[in-house]
């Protein structure tokens, strides 16, 4: 995973911080998200007003805009909740009045409101974050980087921090992050008899170098990426079996950059031998459900959840767009589980895999190869019946043309081949070029899951929300952090 040690220890060693302070249009945000996007979101936008992003909640809707910022007390969306308001908003039935906090939180946002910030930022990414990595004061070298981010935060807010905790406390804290036990006995008695100024690096580099650290990160992100095994008995059985958790040890073992990894799960390369093979377990556990393997690669791999897209826009997230949704889901759409003498593989078909889907309104719209974070990607002209030419090798007939039902539903799901076959072209590896692109959103959602599995809460809360309704308590470390594990290779 590429766990460059300056940053792995720095991360050890960093203390938390309060979340940032908010600015104005987060305190109205989070007011807005909880009583009004019902209505005036992305599953409905009554009277044409949106209010999920500053920008559109100021323009407003068909009776006008939403802020004034000449005079703002006058601003509809103010006006609107003060009671009294006819009609007032949220209408009887819909939801109860906001309180006199709520609405001094808008008040608070209208008196603010920069109509020249906003149209210079209403194009940014899903996360306020800075547009290039900051840079560090000459003096800071990068592995202190998170203290200098945090502790310019902290003398901004006149926040004290949190004594250095004591040996003990340290040594058990990196033997369970990093070894997934406690120290023993004599382990313990060592560190704390050591009198090395360096001895908490020490220990947490050896520990990243031995092997229960490839064990515990590979328990850890068996969970991440697959959840936790059922109540069936032999779900962890099957993933050891078929080369799941093995994958994962080597992976990490083997400090394979995080790139790769995702590479790996997304491709599931049909011809994978070896460790590599265990990989496709990623994909072939979802059973051939094309939307239920978007929903699992969306969250593990890109930080973002994206079931509220299906019928609709996303709710509060104005950039999640119900296409993205069925734009990943089509990426999967070929993907079908078969059994080979190697073991379990997910193939791909060479055709097919176009569909649409409609919205509240009843509106269809053609399903495309597009990325949930930007970016489209172009395929060989539309083939709508099999043809074994559009293969590397020619797949057998009973891939192309599966027979019908025999009643033994469990062999047609997993036809059983010699090889898994492989098109010219790949939906998936199409996917992979898109997604891990130069993307600094694909890094920031490793660090912030490292953040918080070491920290217990994430630099954007929860994990898997990076969107825009869950701004970063940090957005210069964030991006920092990215950038620099990004360059780490």
């Amino acid at each position: 995973m590429r766990f460059r040690p300056p940053i792995a220890l720095a991360l050890l060693f960093a203390a938390t911080s309060g979340a940032a302070a908010a600015s104005p249009w987060d305190e109205a945000a989070a007011v807005l998200r909880e009583n009004c996007t019902k209505c005036h979101g992305g599953a409905k936008q009554k009277a044409g007003l949106d209010l999920r992003s500053e920008a559109s909640a100021a323009q407003g809707g068909k009776f006008g805009p939403g802020v004034e910022p000449d005079n703002p007390e006058q601003s509809a969306i103010l006006n609107a909740v003060l009671p009294g308001a006819d009609p007032m908003m949220p209408p009887d039935g819909e939801g109860e009045p906001l309180t006199e906090s709520e609405i001094a939180a808008l008040r608070e946002w209208v008196a603010h409101f920069d109509p020249a910030a906003v149209e210079a930022g209403s194009a940014a990414a899903s996360l306020p974050l800075p547009e290039a990595s900051p840079a560090l004061p000459a003096g800071v070298r990068p592995e202190l980087a998170i203290d200098f981010f945090v502790e310019r935060r902290w003398a901004a807010e006149g926040v004290a921090a949190a004594p250095r905790c004591d040996d003990a406390t340290f040594a058990r804290r990196a033997f369970l992050d990093l070894a997934g036990r406690i120290p023993a006995a004599d382990e313990l008695a060592a560190f704390l008899a050591d009198p090395d100024s360096a001895k908490r690096e020490r220990l947490a580099e050896r520990l990243i170098a031995g092997p229960e650290f490839a064990a515990r990160m590979a328990e850890v992100f068996n969970v991440v990426l697959l959840g936790r095994e059922g109540d069936k008995g032999n779900d962890r059985g099957r993933r050891e079996g078929d080369g799941w958790l093995p994958y994962l040890r080597w992976a990490f073992a083997q400090n394979r950059p995080w790139d790769q990894i995702a590479r790996d799960l997304i491709v599931a390369d049909p011809a994978a031998d070896g460790e590599l093979a265990g990989a496709s377990w990623f994909l072939f556990e979802q059973n051939n459900d094309h939307q239920k393997a978007a929903e699992a690669a969306a969250p593990a791999l890109f930080g973002k959840q994206i079931q509220c897209a299906q019928c609709h826009d996303h709710p509060v997230s104005p950039e999640i767009e119900q296409r993205h949704y069925w734009g990943l889901v089509s990426f999967f759409s070929r993907s079908v589980n078969v059994r080979t003498p190697q073991g379990p593989r997910v193939a791909e078909r060479a055709a097919g895999g176009y569909g649409k889907f409609a919205n509240l309104k009843g509106e269809s719209s053609d399903a495309q190869l597009v990325f949930l974070l930007g970016g489209e990607a172009s395929e060989p002209a539309r083939h709508e019946a099999e043809d074994a030419a559009l293969y590397i090798e020619p797949p057998p007939e009973d891939f192309l043309n599966p027979p019908k039902d025999d009643g033994d539903k469990k062999r047609r799901r997993e036809p059983k081949v010699e090889r898994a076959p492989e098109p010219k072209f790949s939906r998936r590896e199409a996917l992979a070029d898109l997604a891990l692109a130069d993307r600094p959103a694909f890094a920031e959602a490793f660090v912030n899951r490292l953040w918080a599995m070491f920290l217990g809460r994430g630099i954007v809360h929860p994990v898997d929300q990076m969107d825009s309704a869950h701004p970063a308590s940090h957005p210069e470390l964030l991006r920092w952090l990215g950038d620099d594990f990004a360059r780490s290779g």
